[in-house]
C-alpha cells in the first residue's frame, strides 16, 4: 500500500461508467489521474460497472482496476441502478422481469471482479407502472415498496453477488 497518503483521513473517489469506459485508453486515464494526484492523494476508487443500462466491458474494468492497484490504490466496484438518469432519474422497476434479470447479471458480473461493491444512491423505486400497481394490491405504496426493495436487495443483489463471490462486501 502506498504510504504517501494522508494520516488522519482517506480519500475515495467514484468513477461513473462513462469515465470507466474512457479508461480503455490508458493514456487518457494516466493524464487525468496525474492531474488529480497533484491535488489529492487517493486511497480508494470505485469503478462503476453499470449506469443507465450501460455496462463497461470486463477488459476495460480489469485494466483500470490493475492501473490503480499498481499505484497502491484500493479498488472497489460500483453499480448505479438507473435505466435513464436523464429521464427524471428513471430507476429500475423491480416488478419488471427484464430489469430484475439485468440487475442480477450486473451484480454477478461486478462481484466476479471486485470484493467490495457499493450501490449508488439510486437503489430505490418510485415506479407506478401497471405491473407495480397490480403487485401493490391493497397495501399502501410505502408498505409495498419497502417489501419490494427488501426482496430485491436479497434476491437481486445479495444472493447473486454471494453466488459468485461468497466474501463480497456490499455497501
Amino acid at each position: 500500500m502506498n504510504t504517501d497518503r494522508y494520516q488522519n483521513f482517506a480519500v475515495a473517489i467514484y468513477s461513473r461508467v462513462y469515465e470507466v469506459l474512457q479508461m480503455a485508453d490508458l493514456n487518457w486515464l494516466n493524464e487525468r489521474f496525474e492531474v488529480m494526484e497533484r491535488s489529492m492523494k487517493v486511497n480508494k476508487i470505485y469503478l462503476e460497472t453499470h449506469r443507465d443500462m450501460v455496462v463497461a466491458g470486463e477488459d476495460i474494468v480489469r485494466g483500470a482496476k490493475n492501473y490503480f492497484e499498481q499505484r497502491g490504490i484500493k479498488v472497489s466496484g460500483g453499480i448505479t441502478v438507473t435505466v435513464n438518469e436523464r429521464n427524471r432519474f428513471e430507476t429500475y422497476c423491480y416488478t419488471n422481469p427484464a430489469h430484475r434479470q439485468k440487475l442480477k447479471e450486473v451484480v454477478a458480473y461486478t462481484a466476479s471482479i471486485f470484493d467490495e461493491i457499493i450501490l449508488d444512491d439510486f437503489f430505490f423505486t418510485s415506479c407506478k407502472c401497471e405491473s407495480c400497481i397490480q403487485a401493490k394490491g391493497e397495501r399502501s405504496w410505502t408498505d409495498f415498496r419497502l417489501a419490494l426493495m427488501e426482496e430485491a436487495a436479497h434476491s437481486l443483489v445479495i444472493e447473486p453477488a454471494r453466488a459468485v463471490n461468497p466474501n463480497v462486501e456490499l455497501v
